[in-house]
């Protein structure tokens, strides 16, 4: 059996990419999650998709990055796969994990993709800092008033919903019909 496993992190991450690399390969089963893949956040499809495979049976995955929280965890995960006799295989990343050459490619690519990340999360915090300093002296960058994001819905867009909500129609048809949120919308009626 070939089970492929597909991993969404975040709320506008695009899947098509991941799964038409897996739809090419061909699998059995598809699993597919949109969950982060940071520690303590529950992935229930991926630990349900663990304990399917007999040996002999193949997992699928398009990048490295999409199985785990760390190069360790990764590690873990595909040594205990290939203890009960389940073969590992990497989409884009072009080494055999049944080997221990390619192993160890994949926990060294495994620990720059770790890097990467905590050095992403590390200017991240950098430039909050920085903004709320600029922000507390009153230096903001041109164009800005003050940190944080941006208002999603302007003036313009809080008319149109007051109009529609008062000629009967639901909050949620309302801020469907204006692409924001339901609970964005509810918040700008109240607010104003």
């Amino acid at each position: 059996m070939r089970e492929p496993y597909a991993r969404l992190s975040t709320r506008d991450q695009n899947p098509q990419l991941q799964l038409d690399a897996l739809a090419a390969s061909g699998y059995d089963k598809l699993v597919v999650e949109k969950e982060s893949g940071k520690r303590g956040v529950a992935r229930p499809e991926w630990e349900a998709l663990l304990a399917l495979p007999q040996a002999g049976d193949t997992l699928k995955f398009w990048k490295s990055d999409r199985w785990g929280r760390s190069a360790g965890h990764v590690l873990t995960t595909v040594n205990e796969l290939r203890d009960r006799g389940i073969t590992v295989v990497s989409l884009t990343e072009n080494f055999d994990l049944g080997t221990k050459e390619g192993r160890f490619m994949f926990a060294v690519l495994a620990a720059a993709v770790g890097y990467e990340l905590e050095l992403r999360a590390e200017r991240q915090a950098e430039g909050i800092a920085a903004a709320k300093r600029r922000e507390a002296t009153g230096a903001m960058l041109p164009g800005k008033k003050k940190t944080g994001r941006p208002r999603v819905i302007g003036p313009a867009e809080l008319a149109t919903l007051r109009r529609l909500v008062a000629d009967g129609t639901s909050v949620t048809e309302a801020a469907r019909t204006l692409k924001i949120g339901r609970s964005t919308a509810y918040e700008a009626l109240a607010q104003r």
